[in-house]
């Protein structure tokens, strides 16, 4: 494998490990829901791993289209999982910027935090590793 390769797989692990740990923060907080109102404690515990959440899905991106660069083995499916992503990523950023009134973030959350786009994307990504 050359270095190339290796750089590939490193960053795709490392983009995969990071979208995990970033995106525990959904099933975590609608476990946390069914116990409201929340401690003080949990409260700032989930803002806090909103911050985390946003940081480490920008950073699994960058990995992410590093592993996309460096890897051979592209095809339909997976350029559909990276526009997906550039999609959540952008609107994840834009939902956090202070520039918008909060009927725009109403709605840029709901397409962000919509599920069937979470799903098409690990649909995608998953058929895009299997035809490869």
């Amino acid at each position: 494998m050359t270095n190339g390769g290796w750089l590939g797989e490193i960053t795709g692990i490392l983009s995969l490990l990071l979208f995990v740990v970033a995106n525990v923060y959904y099933p975590a907080r609608l476990i946390a829901n069914q116990y409201r109102p929340w401690p003080r404690d949990i409260a700032i515990f989930f803002k806090k791993y909103l911050d985390i959440h946003m940081w480490l899905n920008f950073i699994a991106f960058v990995m992410m289209t590093m592993h996309a660069h460096y890897t051979d083995g592209r095809n339909i499916f997976l350029y559909a999982s990276l526009l997906v992503t550039v999609w959540l990523t952008f609107a994840g950023i834009l939902m956090r910027s202070k520039k918008f009134s909060s009927d725009t973030k109403k709605q840029m959350r709901m397409i962000h935090t919509q599920q069937t786009v979470f799903y098409i994307w690990l649909v995608v990504l998953i058929v895009g590793h299997l035809v490869e």
